[in-house]
């Protein structure tokens, strides 16, 4: 009888454990950035803010090296992201970058969510103009 009892009571935890499914929501970050001026100075630090929040943050400056192939949703081979915000580290109020030579380009910003089962993210573009 306890014997009886000790596999019921164990049947019906291995029961309720395999019919429970955690469903893991991710949500599309809520990201956007801002910049005080959108022309900055060859050599001079410029300055980008954010709005919202992203687990992931990668920046793409548009110097050849760093561009983001947006046809593609990924770099093109050699081109390179600058990592601004990494799953663990505290939210970011702001990015600075320098850009070193005079031209226009298109920075992109593209914030990710991530877990184990899907990711999201959106891009942001900011036209820049580097001036001498």
């Amino acid at each position: 009888m306890i014997f009886d009892m000790k596999l019921m009571y164990m049947l019906f935890s291995v029961l309720l454990l395999v019919s429970c499914k955690k469903e893991v929501r991710l949500d599309t970050p809520d990201f956007n950035v801002m910049s005080a001026a959108v022309t900055f100075k060859t050599g001079q630090e410029g300055k980008f803010y954010f709005e919202g929040t992203a687990g992931i943050i990668s920046f793409y400056s548009g110097e050849a090296g760093f561009e983001y192939d947006k046809r593609i949703g990924t770099t093109s081979g050699v081109d390179k992201a600058k990592p601004v915000k990494g799953m663990s580290d505290v939210a970011q109020e702001s990015f600075s970058y320098t850009y070193t030579t005079k031209g226009t380009y298109k920075a992109y910003f593209v914030a990710k969510n991530v877990n184990i089962y899907d990711g999201k993210e959106v891009i942001r573009v900011v036209d820049v103009t580097v001036t001498d």
